[in-house]
């Protein structure tokens, strides 16, 4: 009797391996298959920005026969922008740097109140922490509709509104899915180390900073770019809350909704989604090491 269910354990060990090793199979084929498609997507949106539009219908999927810098043409792109005083254009440069300081703004601001407020809900246990997480909670299932005319009566209220660092103050907020993360980060962090910093003289500010902070540094990281990419990619808060300061992802949906001349072909439209994109791209070659190869929980590299 017990050789044979020794024999039964062992198939249904054999049975279960083998099912294991086929669902992988199919989704790392599926993985690759999609990665393939958007690495062909890639390609093909780089090389038909350094085509001509003749070249692109004649020779859609092939390498460009003359090689073109439309570059050049597309940082001449401009929008127009109301002002107080009437209307001017405001070129692709321009837009550039509002988005990069849009963007890099919002992002590092909304990363660092979210993991300091993550932070001190984690480790001071007062019922001020509980309503903070509670907040999160029912502000991730229930959805606040109807508040934007309330928000752009503040901004103007405040003077935030078509003022870059005013969007950096309204984004200052630690509501969303990434206080949960940062949450179970510093939970998962023994007191020993905070203790033994305490012990060395270290008040709590230097605990935050020189202790809790470091051990989580790639997760930090890693949000941070998330949430870059998020605001570089974001049109409808700049174009509500920045009117007269048009950043490259709004001059990318004007780009797209150009009809009936030079800007409105193919090539010049994946020439700006190439300009869009080469920024995030840059990014995450540089840093994807060290954010996603140096994954640090409770102090043990895993």
């Amino acid at each position: 009797m017990g050789k044979k269910e020794s024999a039964l354990t062992r198939k249904n060990s054999h049975s279960t391996k083998n099912s294991f090793t086929a669902v992988t199979g199919v989704m790392l084929a599926v993985l690759i298959a999609y990665a393939l498609i958007l690495f062909g997507l890639l390609l093909w949106a780089l090389l038909t920005s350094f085509k001509s539009q003749d070249d692109f219908y004649g020779n859609s999927y092939k390498l460009p026969n003359l090689w073109y810098w439309n570059f050049n043409a597309i940082l001449k792109f401009g929008v127009r922008v109301e002002t107080e005083t009437g209307y001017r254009s405001a070129f692709m440069p321009e837009m550039l740097l509002n988005g990069v300081l849009y963007s890099v703004g919002c992002s590092f601001v909304k990363t660092a109140v979210t993991c300091i407020v993550a932070y001190l809900c984690s480790k001071f246990r007062y019922k001020f922490s509980k309503i903070v997480y509670n907040t999160v909670i029912i502000t991730m299932i229930i959805p606040i509709v109807g508040s934007l005319p309330a928000e752009i009566f503040m901004s103007k209220t405040f003077r935030f509104y078509d003022r870059i660092w005013g969007l950096w103050i309204m984004q200052a907020n630690f509501l969303g899915m990434y206080f949960l993360v940062f949450h179970a980060a510093f939970n998962a962090q023994p007191n020993a180390y905070a203790e033994a910093a305490k012990i060395d003289g270290a008040n709590n500010y230097q605990v935050l900073f020189k202790v809790s902070i470091p051990l989580v540094k790639s997760l930090f990281g890693t949000i941070l770019l998330i949430n870059f990419i998020a605001y570089w990619n974001d049109y409808q808060t700049p174009l509500i809350y920045l009117p007269n300061k048009p950043t490259v992802a709004f001059g990318m949906l004007k780009l797209s909704q150009t009809i009936d001349n030079f800007y409105s072909t193919t090539p010049m439209r994946m020439t700006g989604s190439v300009l869009l994109m080469t920024p995030i791209l840059v990014l995450f070659l540089i840093f994807h090491k060290r954010m996603l190869g140096d994954l640090n929980v409770g102090g043990l590299k895993g």
